[in-house]
């Protein structure tokens, strides 16, 4: 692939991105902080785990204390490595009940490149972001990014492009 064709690959795939996560405009142009809306360098920059695997279980946590919350442990087996996790690991994820019954959850078999939070003290996180931090990836290991926040059409891009430019962001 030709360098100019690659710089303007790169380039439409971040304007996907950044309307995928709500900006019509890079993040460093905004003023607000709107916490309904992320670029992919904010994405990125709160993660402390970025990968795609796959979800091989999910399982509900009682509370073991009364200082314990009610959560559920997700685990996957991390497919593409991006921050914070090995390639080939089993990642499990500790999420509190209450994010995981307002949209949070996650099905056996399924895909998914994932922004996650560090742990907090407590061991738990979530998706940064909420579902803007979570992207869909078909069977040919292609991430779906969303057109667009009214479209409902998707764009196929590879793994490989998507970490490249999360990498990218990191650096911003």
């Amino acid at each position: 692939m030709s360098f100019a064709v690659r710089i303007f690959s790169v380039s439409v795939l971040w304007g996907i991105l950044l309307l995928a996560v709500g900006f019509s405009q890079p993040a460093r142009d905004q003023k607000s902080s709107d916490s309904t809306t992320l670029s992919l360098t904010r994405l990125t920059r709160q993660s402390g785990y970025i990968f795609t695997g796959t979800v091989t279980g999910v399982e509900p946590v009682a509370p073991q204390s009364s200082s314990d919350v009610a959560s559920v442990r997700v685990t996957f087996s991390v497919e593409h490595a991006v921050r914070g996790v090995l390639a080939g690991q089993k990642l499990v994820m500790r999420e509190w009940a209450g994010a995981w019954d307002s949209g949070g959850s996650f099905r056996p078999g399924e895909r998914v490149l994932i922004f996650l939070y560090p742990p907090s003290r407590l061991g738990l996180t979530s998706t940064v972001g909420g579902t803007l931090g979570r992207f869909p990836v078909d069977q040919d290991g292609k991430v779906l990014v969303q057109r667009g926040p009214s479209s409902r059409g998707r764009v196929r891009v590879s793994e490989r492009d998507f970490a490249r430019d999360i990498q990218r962001a990191a650096e911003e």
